[in-house]
């Protein structure tokens, strides 16, 4: 048995000295389990999310197309109006008398109505899409065919979309230019026809276009009061 340095006192064996840690093994690195999550950033709490309410009023600018002189309309409609409705407020803008077919075209959509576009039935009704839908922002744009032997073509252009009560009033005609071409008289070739006969102001041609017009025809008149008069009748 061992004494300590001072010799006084007997040193205990050293029988639980601690054994050496292994030393690692060459190899690949063996990980054990799955690893912890990825540290995250305390989450923050998004602010809520408010719905705009859909335009109640669609300013549009309506062109028919190859017209001289232009004949153009400014309106304010409903943005929920149905484009079956949209259909009654043109004709009744432009001055056109309702006594033909028409197609609303969007894309390579087309709108009509089933049941009297027989030969070439439309992809979509009139009747249960509206002009919000077709036409949700500023610039869409939606073509107008009416009276398909005469091919009168529109062009319809959103310009402005307006909230509030803007559109309680239903459909206004804010501004316009241009008179409604004759029904019947031919599209747009047969028009510049008929008004190059009343320029010339005589001869048997022209006697029988003024009576067949039931009189005196000005291209480039137009009277707002009378076209919202026409638009509160067609309500």
């Amino acid at each position: 048995m061992m004494t300590d340095e001072r010799g006084d006192r007997p040193t205990p064996p050293l029988l639980h000295f601690p054994a050496a840690p292994p030393r690692p093994s060459a190899g690949p690195l063996r990980v054990v389990g799955p690893p912890p999550p990825a540290p995250t950033a305390p989450a923050v709490a998004s602010p809520p999310v408010v719905a705009r309410p859909a335009p109640a009023c669609h300013q549009l600018l309506v062109a028919l197309v190859d017209s001289d002189p232009l004949v153009w309309r400014r309106l304010a409609v409903p943005g929920t109006i149905t484009l079956a409705k949209l259909h009654r407020v043109l004709q009744a803008a432009l001055g056109w008398t309702d006594s033909h077919l028409h197609q609303f075209v969007v894309g390579d959509t087309s709108y009509g109505a089933p049941e009297l576009l027989v030969d070439d039935p439309p992809t979509a009704s009139t009747r249960r899409t509206t002009l919000g839908q077709v036409a949700p922002v500023v610039g869409a744009t939606l073509r107008y065919a009416y009276d398909f032997g005469d091919g009168w073509r529109h062009l319809l252009v959103v310009e402005r979309l307006l909230w509030g009560d803007a559109g309680a009033q239903g459909a206004v005609c804010l501004a316009g230019g241009g008179a409604c071409p004759p029904e019947d008289c031919g599209g747009s070739g047969g028009y510049a026809e008929l008004l190059a006969t009343l320029r010339r102001g005589r001869g048997r041609e022209y006697r029988e276009v003024l009576a067949w017009l039931g009189g005196p025809f000005d291209p480039v008149v137009f009277d707002l009061a009378a076209t919202n008069r026409a638009l509160t009748r067609r309500r």
